[in-house]
């Protein structure tokens, strides 16, 4: 039985470490995408530029705002540049953490004609009820009665 059963218990301590490993990647992938989100211009402060660049072009009748337009869109590019950086890294830390070792398929435990030893067990025990059966007397014989009082009690 131990014979049988160490190459499962083998299995189940490899299946458990690559179990944890994987864990410690899905962390590690978990750390990148908080670590991205962190990096990353918020929307709201890119909606704002955009408005105050869209306020400042709507007045600029004569020049007047030229400077802080062109500030507004350096702004804006940083922010670009920022999330760029941002993206690549979390795409470089996600794909190195993602990669996984493939989990194997358990050992069998069972031998491969064990189904059909089964069958022939089955079958074996099944003849040897039914030869039993033969061997059993038609006739109830009580051994303190003789073999004329059988016979009278039949007819």
């Amino acid at each position: 039985m131990l014979a049988a059963v160490t190459p499962y218990v083998t299995w189940l301590c490899a299946t458990a470490a690559r179990a944890e490993q994987a864990g410690m990647q899905a962390r590690a992938a978990a750390a990148a995408y908080e670590t991205a989100f962190a990096m990353t211009v918020p929307p709201p402060l890119i909606a704002a530029n955009r408005v105050r660049l869209m306020v400042l072009v709507a007045t600029n009748f004569f020049g007047q705002n030229t400077p802080l337009i062109a500030s507004t869109e350096a702004e804006y590019a940083e922010f670009w540049a920022q999330d760029a950086t941002a993206m690549y890294a979390y795409a470089s830390s996600s794909a190195t953490a993602s990669v996984l070792t493939p989990f194997t398929a358990p050992p069998n435990t069972t031998s491969p004609g064990g189904l059909a030893e089964q069958g022939l067990s089955v079958g074996k025990a099944a003849a040897q009820q039914g030869l039993s059966a033969l061997k059993r007397p038609w006739f109830p014989i009580i051994p303190t009665q003789d073999w004329n009082a059988l016979i009278n009690t039949w007819g």
